[in-house]
């Protein structure tokens, strides 16, 4: 009866607008925790805030693994949910004045949440990550056109400019400078 009643719970509207909201609000939390100003004034109301999130956060969990029933074991074969419960248990950790940095990142961490709350995220993550073998061909291909158009910077520039096209590392620098924005006027000019 509880299993189901809360089986019922967690695929609801309603507990999915909630889930989101708390995320949402813990990244508006730590974005106001950046600022001094801010903290000194408001730092106990962010904190008791910040306090509801995390509870939030467990109730989460809590009715996720309640609605498993006899096998709770099964909420820790989805990975999403194994990340969902570290991050939340690394806030959970008690941390002394020493560990604020750690701790603060951590809470930071609480956005990534939303990727287990919201299955369009979960594709494209996916997604990205089944495309890093191909990356290398990627880079191997924009590797490819970087030289190419560095050898004809030297051929049809060096005469011109050889400060900045005159041997063909030069000519890769230059492109690269060209390509990140940083000098490129300067290029431009000569």
């Amino acid at each position: 009866m509880i299993q189901q009643l809360l089986q019922q719970l967690i695929q609801s509207k309603a507990f999915k607008i909630i889930t989101v909201s708390a995320v949402a609000l813990a990244g508006v939390v730590v974005g106001f925790e950046t600022s001094k100003d801010v903290m000194d004034q408001y730092g106990p109301i962010l904190l008791t805030i910040d306090r509801i999130v995390l509870t939030i956060f467990v109730g989460e969990i809590v009715a996720k693994i309640g609605a498993l029933g006899s096998k709770p074991w099964r909420y820790f074969q989805d990975p999403w949910n194994v990340f969902d419960f570290f991050v939340v248990t690394l806030c959970l950790l008690p941390m002394g004045s020493n560990y604020v940095a750690v701790l603060r990142l951590v809470r930071t961490l609480r956005l990534l949440l939303l990727l287990t709350v919201l299955p369009k995220l979960q594709l494209i993550v996916g997604a990205l990550l089944k495309s890093i073998p191909s990356i290398g061909y990627v880079g191997l291909l924009l590797g490819l056109h970087f030289y190419i158009y560095a050898v004809l910077g030297v051929f049809l520039f060096g005469a011109n400019d050889p400060v900045h096209f005159g041997t063909l590392g030069k000519s890769m620098l230059t492109l690269f400078q060209v390509l990140t924005l940083e000098g490129w006027a300067d290029i431009m000019r000569t």
